[in-house]
């Protein structure tokens, strides 16, 4: 029956889905079984299997690309100085005072990102066929930018900042989401 095969390939074929690529065609192998006459039962159950495994595959290209973003827009030094930081926390340690996190490290990272909000450099996820997926993969990289800000932000303006000033800090996390959200 036409069942099992769809069961026994696109199962098999599945668990070796490790491009979009491969999602979209196992799906379109599913559209030509559901027009040949595959239950529709079954037909939903692999619908939902690709969705949830097309949108594990999108989240692993955000994450690259969300990297590649901070990278572009000056941010990547300041988020991998304050990971360094938490790591190796010493009680009583100012943020302004770890290397990388010095005041002239800080004002230079978020004048170059601030520079970039007006153009930002987001991926265009062109390898996204599905439209609603690159909708998806675009939003949610410049929600992760967002929050990655907005942790830095909220960092530097705790007590344990240690910054004389903040001037520096020019716009709010929802500024920014305003800025990468029009």
């Amino acid at each position: 029956s036409i069942e099992f095969l769809v069961d026994s390939t696109v199962g098999a074929a599945l668990s070796h889905c490790d491009r979009l690529d491969d999602a979209v065609a196992l799906r379109n192998a599913v559209v030509a079984a559901k027009k040949a006459g595959l239950e529709s039962s079954v037909a939903a159950k692999w619908d939902k299997a690709l969705s949830d495994r097309e949108r594990t595959l999108a989240d692993s290209l955000i994450d690259g690309e969300t990297r590649h973003v901070l990278e572009s827009v000056g941010l990547a030094p300041v988020v991998d100085a304050l990971k360094d930081m938490e790591a190796v926390y010493v009680e009583g340690q100012m943020i302004a005072s770890h290397p990388g996190l010095g005041p002239a490290d800080v004002r230079s990272a978020l004048k170059d990102f601030y520079d970039s909000l007006y153009s930002p450099p987001m991926p265009p996820f062109d390898q996204i066929r599905d439209p609603v997926l690159r909708k998806y993969a675009r939003g949610k990289t410049a929600e992760n930018v967002v929050e990655v800000y907005a942790k830095i932000y909220d960092a530097l303006r705790s007590d344990r900042g240690g910054y004389d000033d903040l001037s520096c800090l020019s716009m709010s996390p929802n500024q920014v989401q305003t800025l990468l959200f029009v």
